[in-house]
């Protein structure tokens, strides 16, 4: 835990974000990374809001307080915290950081702090004497590498555990992948992620899981992560259809790696896990089907982990990062405790002999109990990774006020992955069957029965992936016009993919028949330029600009090896598995925030259109431009409390996914025209903070807001009735479809305390009266129109959220801020799925997840300035759970314990 100075008087109640974030209380990464600055002496207005637009924060501050000031030039390469005691250091103002709020009030209200050890550090760091750093969020959530250290687990996706409100998607199967939701809402856009200013993700066919919207980062090679729930209210590029929120991620810059004042330096990392084993995958694709799977694991075997090994430069004009991050991680094992929960009983009706008559039969009622395929601490199949990534990031000031930023990345993976219609498990007495080819080349049939004490699950050989992204950033901030301050952006991603998701494909039996090829690339371009004026002595920042992308989808360009049949003629017109096709995307937006004291208002307006090209149909969907609006007011009603008020009414155009055909499970009909989404969503929020409540300088943060998003016509899957003329009854078109709506009310409850050597968070997210319509659907299956578990014949089961989720963290600072330590408590509630999931589609679907929990323990130690220390122990009970999104009974890791060591050189 970062030292903070601790203040007696309480913050200006507009500091206050609303929510409650559940990330460690270090100090703000934004308060602690290094900006370039080149500002002329101008109003004082001007140049805090400038400090807030390089950090990305929000900047609080009573107009009355500005009105006649002046700020003295500020040129160099500063801290945050540096460049606010620089600004501020001829007026009678303090800076306070708020997580991500820089407020702005008297010194007159501000006491000294108390002479102890920690006001010392203060006095000799005077940048940080009047600066308070505690971590409160509200809409938008950070964490820096401090925190993901403390929250990583055995996939990239473990980071995001400790949010609230946040859900992690399909995390092990492909764990080296993200796929993010915010409040319940997730895939296909929804809630984009942005690494250094690019959009990352790529489409996946996850065929009876649906699909998956998955970017690739080594979560070594963060440096923070922020998160927005909700449509954004900033302007934003690259926002259209990010009806959910927004996550960008910024990678390891040379304030990450250098030591202070160092010019050259390096950083290694070295990271090992336990409770996992590298499976040895048969060749054959239908002994695939019979991998003999490990019950029980010694806890003492660490087989996985990684390493990483960065440099960096940083001379007057140029900076420079280069990195490399390799992990290596078996498929892991579950947890034992809980297991009963997921044994399923059936009850049958046998004839036994009656016990007064023996020539009769009775009825008698009996007990079934079918086990999940997964044992107590057994290994879970097709769930280990394996991958390298690079990072170069260059940054050169070609003068004062222009420079620019080029990066690449390249993230490759093998990873394990499977359709959820296999899994299942063969026990001791069942027969196994594969194909072998003879001496004569001739396919022959061979069986065997599976002996006692052994048990097998189908394990594939794994996916792989290759990422190549490239971006490139330049900003001209000239120091004498207040009206410019413009950033270009260019940038593209290109992945290529080769899995086991696919239909059809003439490689063998199992995985063979799946194996699928194809590439992914986005582009994009954007100019935005920022102006700082004054109406009726409000100040008001405009942010405003343009943006394209461009995205195709491609088959591999050999993909008819792969799917050519034998039996049928030369002439034949295959269609590729793969979607083929192109997306454009164009917008306009502009944003305007405005202090109109004590009121702060932000208006976001974003017009977007798309239109999308069908390669293989030569159709092209069109759809007109919609204009999203998000208005946010906050607003001090009390002297420690502040409310906040947001409304948003957004589209999303549907993607190049949604609207192109295929030969895979899920494809776009257009017999089912689809339509934009449309989401109206508000949140009402209030928060107090409290000082001196336990120990003299602690701080305590109570939070409460109801959220309500509603998405009208919501596009999602579904088993359609067949439209072709001589289509039967029980045909079938599974398709892409506009649901009705899709309502997701709830309520987030907050509770954050820290003091010098103490600190503690909760959260509760509780929802409400969940309801999801469709008439379409509801005709096909003869059901009522609106539920709130989905429908059994789609996926939408799958975006219900569980009623309840409870995140709870405690920890303790100790020995001068070396040692950190503490516990991390988070639980769900039980859900339901409709009866008959999925019928008929050879998937073994969960109907019922039982609640589950997980504590996990964290500990860091600064060896010394350079060299630091972790320990975690994820679920430390070894529970046996599942989580709310699963559609089959795979369960999470077991216990598990990582150790990394870090230094820097």
């Amino acid at each position: 835990m970062s030292t903070y100075s601790p203040i007696k008087t309480k913050l200006t109640p507009l500091a206050f974000a609303l929510g409650i974030s559940i990330s460690l209380p270090t100090m703000a990464s934004s308060s602690a990374s290094v900006y370039q600055f080149n500002l002329a002496e101008q109003p004082l207005v001007y140049t805090l809001t400038t400090l807030a637009e390089k950090a990305n924060m929000n900047l609080i501050a009573d107009a009355k307080l500005l009105k006649g000031l002046t700020a003295p030039a500020l040129a160099g390469e500063l801290s945050l915290l540096n460049a606010l005691e620089i600004t501020l250091a001829q007026s009678q103002l303090s800076a306070h950081i708020v997580n991500n709020n820089i407020v702005i009030k008297t010194t007159a209200d501000t006491l000294q702090p108390k002479s102890d050890l920690k006001s010392q550090k203060a006095k000799a760091e005077p940048s940080k004497a009047n600066m308070e750093v505690i971590t409160v969020t509200g809409n938008k959530l950070q964490m820096h590498r401090s925190e993901i250290e403390r929250s990583s687990g055995l996939s990239n996706s473990d980071i995001f555990s400790t949010f609230s409100g946040i859900e992690a998607n399909n995390i092990r199967n492909e764990a080296g992948a993200l796929d993010i939701g915010i409040r319940g809402v997730h895939g296909e856009g929804r809630v984009p992620i942005f690494i250094d200013g690019s959009l990352q993700s790529t489409h996946t066919n996850r065929g009876y899981m649906g699909s998956a919207d998955r970017s690739y980062i080594d979560s070594d090679l963060i440096s923070t992560i922020d998160i927005e729930k909700g449509s954004s209210s900033k302007a934003s590029p690259y926002s259209s259809g990010a009806i959910g929120g927004t996550v960008n991620i910024r990678t390891l810059g040379v304030h990450d790696i250098l030591k202070s004042g160092e010019t050259f330096g390096a950083l290694v990392k070295l990271k090992t896990h336990n409770n996992n084993k590298t499976p040895k995958v048969p060749e054959s694709f239908g002994l695939q089907n019979y991998y003999e799977v490990t019950n029980g694991i010694d806890t003492l075997d660490f087989n996985g982990g990684g390493v990483s090994l960065s440099g960096a430069f940083k001379g007057d004009k140029l900076q420079a990062v280069v990195a490399y991050s390799k992990k290596e991680v078996g498929n892991y094992f579950a947890g034992k405790n809980g297991f009963e929960e997921f044994v399923e009983v059936k009850e049958y009706i046998r004839w036994v002999p009656s016990k007064e008559d023996p020539t009769k039969y009775v009825d008698e009622p009996y007990d079934f109990f079918i086990p999940p395929p997964v044992n107590k601490n057994g290994e879970v199949v097709n769930t280990s990774f394996e991958s390298d990534s690079y990072l170069a990031k260059f940054t050169y000031d070609f003068t004062k006020e222009h420079s620019l930023e080029v990066n690449t990345r390249l993230h490759q993976q093998v990873a394990g992955e499977m359709l959820a219609s296999y899994w299942y498990k063969q026990r001791a007495g069942d027969t196994k069957f594969w194909k072998e080819v003879d001496e004569h080349g001739q396919e022959q049939w061979m069986s065997e029965e599976i002996p006692e004490g052994v048990e097998t699950m189908p394990q594939w050989q794994p996916g792989t992936a290759k990422v190549n992204s490239a971006s490139a950033l330049y900003h001209y901030l000239p120091s004498d016009n207040t009206y410019l301050d413009v950033t270009v952006n260019v940038w593209r991603t290109s992945a290529n993919l080769q899995q086991y998701n696919a239909l059809g494909s003439n490689l063998g039996q199992n995985a063979g028949q799946y194996f699928h090829r194809y590439n992914n690339t986005r582009i994009g371009a954007s100019v935005l330029n920022a102006s700082y004026i004054t109406v009726a002595n409000k100040p008001i920042v405009l942010t405003y600009g343009l943006s394209w992308q461009e995205e195709k989808l491609a088959p591999h360009k050999d993909w008819l090896d792969n799917f050519k049949k034998d039996w049928l003629p030369e002439d034949h017109k295959y269609k590729a598995t793969s979607r083929h096709g192109k997306q454009v995307k164009r917008a306009l937006f502009t944003n305007a925030q405005i202090d109109l004291a004590p009121v702060e208002l932000t208006l976001n307006i974003n017009h977007h259109d798309s239109i999308n090209d069908d390669y293989q149909t030569g159709e092209t969907l069109t759809f007109d431009a919609k204009t999203d609006t998000t208005l946010q007011a906050r607003v001090n009603v009390f002297s420690n409390t502040s409310v906040k008020a947001k409304y948003s009414n957004a589209y999303r155009m549907p993607n190049l996914y949604e609207s192109t055909v295929s030969n895979e499970v899920f494809s776009y009909s257009p017999d089912y025209p689809i339509k934009a989404e449309n989401t109206q969503s508000y949140d009402l929020g209030i928060e107090s903070e409290f000082s001196d409540v336990l120990f003299k300088g602690d701080q305590l943060v109570l939070s409460a807001e109801y959220f309500y998003t509603n998405i009208k016509d919501m596009l999602a899957t579904g088993f359609l009735p067949s439209k072709k003329p001589d289509a039967q009854s029980w045909d079938q078109t599974f398709s892409f479809t506009n649901y009705d709506s899709f309502e997701l009310p709830g309520t987030e409850l907050g509770f954050n305390y820290q003091s010098d050597w103490l600190y503690g968070k909760f959260s509760y997210t509780k929802y409400a009266n969940v309801e999801m319509c469709s008439s379409l659907i509801a005709n096909a299956e003869g059901v009522d129109k609106c539920n709130d578990t989905g429908f059994s014949g789609s996926l939408t089961p799958l975006r219900i959220p569980a009623d309840k989720n409870y995140i709870a963290n405690v920890g303790t600072s100790l020995l001068d801020d070396t040692l950190d330590l503490g516990f991390t408590y988070k639980k769900h509630s039980d859900k339901h799925h409709p009866g008959g999931f999925l019928a008929g589609s050879a998937v073994n679907t969960l109907e019922y997840i039982p609640s589950g929990y997980q504590l996990d323990f964290y500990l860091s130690y600064a060896i010394s300035d350079s060299i630091k220390s972790n320990l975690s122990v994820t679920n430390l009970t070894d529970q046996y759970k599942v989580s709310t999104g699963s559609i089959v009974a795979m369960p999470e890791p077991g216990q598990t314990i990582t150790i990394s060591l870090e230094a820097k050189l």
